[in-house]
């Protein structure tokens, strides 16, 4: 029943801070300088001088907001001359702190800082023009008076600082905002490369073996036929394609932005498959899956999954091994992934490149980290450790 209040509120704000509103201001300007001197018995009549004056000091409110310290130094003098006329005290002292309020408001510090000395010796003047005689209660007076300027002036200062920090808490947070935006944008680009490389690096590798041993076939002129050999590249190319195109359909659905990226949903459960399309190549592997792949998130099997691809790659395209091991277990809440060959390096990387620089990232995205490097006993090893308890859900 109350939800027509927060309406109401913020269309008096809106008001006050239109132009209207300086508009109004001026004409209660205008009527409380002629009321005021009646009402204190400061005069018993006004006259048509009276008026004159008040219109002219009240019309300068209405650009107050766009020239602050012009509409101060243009309503100073009139005010004073008011004063001197026909005393409007109380008045005159509203529409001085509402002004210097102003100018503290749409001012700068320094600004303000000066306006506040040169009001000190005008309050001064407008005392002494009102006053009777003079002695302690002209002092008095002046010290009240003052003190009432100079306090709107710091309170316009203190209300312009508290939108200024309001205006640089929000300028901020949307620089923050903006830069999460684009973090998460590149950290699903990432994602999309990392796919992509593997998928197109493993299946040209493959490619590539089966293809130089059909040409091998070919020139030595054995019973073999390379036919089986093109076969295999043909399904190779094949499957390759249907995971790439099930990545970029992931890039133009924009519903998939969060969602972590499995093209073909592949996982530990795929490892079979895909060992032997890599014994295919010419390539033996031993496939050790301690670890029930039922028990493993899909976003961390995924990943499992890659780093055994991008490792299995590595050893066609790196090493002379014929054979390699992978090991699959767990280890205290987390998913161990472990390829080792015993072959030796055929380039001076060992193996490197942007493969391996994949890997860590795979890993290190859902809190875990991957290694590469030589095997004690000989070889290559590449072992990565995955948390399952902080899976980025």
């Amino acid at each position: 029943m109350m939800a027509w209040v927060p309406s109401v509120r913020s269309a008096l704000r809106g008001m006050l801070r239109g132009p209207d509103f300086d508009v109004v201001l001026a004409f209660i300007a205008f009527a409380a300088l002629l009321i005021d001197p009646l009402a204190t018995h400061q005069v018993t009549e006004l006259t048509a001088l009276d008026g004159g004056l008040a219109l002219v000091t009240a019309v300068p409110l209405v650009l107050r907001r766009r020239y602050p310290v012009g509409v101060l130094v243009a309503i100073v003098p009139l005010l004073l001359a008011c004063l001197a006329v026909f005393h409007p005290d109380h008045a005159a002292a509203g529409i001085v702190m509402v002004v210097v309020f102003t100018v503290g408001l749409h001012g700068h510090r320094i600004r303000a800082l000066v306006v506040g000395a040169l009001m000190a010796p005008v309050v001064a003047a407008g005392v002494l023009i009102t006053s009777h005689q003079l002695g302690g209660d002209s002092v008095a007076e002046t010290v009240a008076y003052l003190a009432l300027v100079l306090g709107a002036l710091v309170a316009g200062d203190a209300v312009r600082a508290r939108q200024e920090l309001v205006r640089v808490v929000a300028a901020e947070a949307e620089r923050e905002r903006a830069a999460l935006a684009q973090h998460r944008f590149d950290e699903q680009r990432l994602r999309y490369a990392h796919e992509l490389h593997d998928v197109v690096g493993h299946a040209l590798v493959a490619i590539n073996v089966r293809a130089a041993a059909a040409a091998h076939l070919a020139r030595r002129e054995q019973g073999a036929s390379p036919v089986s050999a093109l076969e295999e590249i043909a399904s190779t190319s094949a499957e390759a394609l249907g995971e790439l195109r099930t990545a970029l359909k992931g890039l133009r659905n924009d519903e998939s932005d969060g969602a972590p990226l499995r093209p073909a949903e592949a996982g530990l459960a795929n490892l079979g498959d895909l060992i032997a399309g890599v014994k295919g190549a010419g390539l033996t592997v031993e496939l050790d899956m301690a670890a029930a792949t039922e028990a493993v998130p899909p976003t961390i099997g995924h990943a499992g999954y890659r780093i055994v691809q991008e490792g299995l790659t590595n050893v066609l395209r790196h090493s002379t091994a014929k054979q390699a091991r992978v090991r699959i277990g767990r280890d205290e809440g987390a998913l161990l992934v472990e390829v080792l060959d015993r072959g030796e390096a055929v380039t001076g990387t060992g193996g490197g490149g942007h493969g391996l620089l994949g890997m860590r990232e795979r890993a290190a995205a859902l809190g875990g980290s991957c290694e590469a490097g030589r095997a004690p006993g000989g070889g290559w090893r590449v072992r990565a450790r995955i948390p399952i308890d902080q899976e980025d859900r």
